[in-house]
């Protein structure tokens, strides 16, 4: 969410006057998380940038809000933002990242969205998001807006990989409900069938029992490297030397990961599970969202047999892939172009005041 918060933030640049930008986390202490030290700061933080807020949305009566909503207990934060944004009649946009309250009806998203109000607008990252916002809360068709996360990727890599031996890769923070003893599994099965392969593992890990399972998959398995932490040109040189992307993540309130395009910028074969908006942006990808059940592995395992087979790891293949990635990409940008200049548009008195959660 912050990396969309800061490319919100890039995209205004051309706004005649600067957008007023709140930071509501207190990042200049984030080496006290999380102490109680923080829990006093972030109280002392908040309620300083409640009265900041009072007073941007006075200077701007009537302007332009855009808010990225939090999720879980987060959502108290939003009551009050939203509060105020009501007080002084500002027109209202709210930035859903998460299926926390989508997979279930939230009470407390239920209280943001009655402050919001029936003329706020709700952007999604995905038809199926917008589905749920409206069975679950009734938020009609026409105040809801699906903006791909690719609206906001600019990076485009060229492929690396030189050598003709299939190469899979896996990026996340390492734990069991991101997919890691999935991909562990998958490695397990090739590796039985006699299927020649390498494949790479990179990212910190979420906790003591990921890091022991990567080290055990390693000890066996060769093929099998760790990496570690990637950034920059790093991550960069991963994600264009792999064949596949696997990223069969099972965690509950995933919505539309950036690793996805990340992995698809260089034509590389994307295959996932279907949480979230994932389905729909593999699938315009030309990769392969494969149903959670218990054969996932075996099924993984499969698709990419069948893609080898099939010549979707060949230079022409990549090559497709990727000119899909950057047609998805311009639609998406056309539709945050559409949606930036609504916004200039109505508040037409201080422009457009945004701010957001890092």
């Amino acid at each position: 969410m912050s990396n969309i918060n800061l490319a919100i933030k890039n995209q205004t640049r051309h706004y005649k006057e600067s957008p007023n930008i709140i930071n509501t986390a207190p990042s200049y202490l984030a080496k006290l998380f999380p102490s109680k030290i923080w829990t006093l700061v972030k109280i002392f933080h908040t309620l300083i940038c409640y009265i900041r807020f009072c007073f941007a949305s006075a200077w701007n009566f009537k302007g332009v809000v855009y808010r990225p909503i939090n999720g879980g207990k987060g959502l108290v934060y939003d009551i009050v933002y939203l509060t105020i944004s009501r007080l002084f009649m500002n027109k209202i946009y709210i930035h859903h990242h998460s299926f926390n309250y989508l997979n279930a009806h939230s009470q407390l998203f239920f209280i943001v969205n009655k402050i919001a109000g029936k003329k706020a607008k709700h952007i999604v990252l995905g038809q199926r998001m917008a589905t749920k916002l409206s069975s679950l809360y009734k938020i009609e068709a026409k105040n809801i807006v699906v903006l791909s996360n690719l609206a906001f990727f600019d990076k485009e890599l060229n492929q690396s990989k030189t050598s003709e031996s299939l190469k899979l890769g896996y990026l996340s923070n390492l734990c069991i409900e991101k997919g890691l003893s999935t991909f562990i599994s998958v490695c397990r099965i090739l590796n039985d069938k006699n299927i020649s392969f390498t494949a790479e593992i990179a990212g910190p890990f979420a906790d003591n029992a990921s890091k022991k399972l990567v080290q055990l998959a390693v000890k066996n398995f060769p093929q099998l490297t760790y990496l570690g932490p990637l950034y920059g040109a790093n991550k960069d040189k991963f994600y264009s030397s792999v064949d596949s992307f696997i990223f069969p993540t099972q965690y509950k309130n995933e919505a539309e990961p950036l690793v996805l395009y990340e992995a698809a910028s260089s034509g590389t074969l994307l295959i996932g599970t279907q949480r979230g908006c994932m389905q729909a942006a593999i699938e315009q990808l030309q990769g392969f969202s494969i149903k959670e059940s218990a054969k996932l592995a075996n099924e993984i395992a499969e698709t990419i047999i069948h893609a080898k087979k099939d010549g979707l790891f060949h230079v022409e293949a990549r090559k497709s892939r990727q000119l899909a990635f950057k047609e998805v990409r311009i639609r998406a940008k056309n539709k945050l172009h559409a949606l930036l200049t609504e916004m200039a548009q109505h508040d037409k008195i201080k422009n457009s005041y945004y701010y957001h959660n890092r």
